[in-house]
């Protein structure tokens, strides 16, 4: 193989090397952190909190505000996330 296309071969293999590891590392970084909750997710999260705190408080369940939590979700949902109505309550 001549040395033009030796020097031709490994310069794309480089770059492809190092668009592969660019890409990895964009998608790495896409999964960081905890992600923002939607509209739908923060108002779950918001409802059954008020749910809970009425527990709490002792109300019977006809007179308790917001959601119980039917999904099961609010631990792993919630939890590492203050929502709104929670930032206020903590004021």
């Amino acid at each position: 193989m001549p040395a033009t296309a030796r020097k031709h071969r490994s310069a794309i293999t480089l770059a492809v090397i190092v668009g592969g590891l660019v890409r990895l590392a964009s998608l790495t970084q896409q999964n960081d952190g905890a992600r923002p909750l939607s509209a739908s997710e923060a108002e779950y999260c918001e409802m059954t909190a008020m749910w809970q705190e009425d527990v709490k408080a002792g109300f019977v369940e006809s007179q308790r505000r917001g959601w119980p939590d039917f999904h099961g979700n609010t631990a792993s949902l919630c939890s590492p996330q203050n929502t709104h109505g929670q930032q206020l309550a903590n004021r």
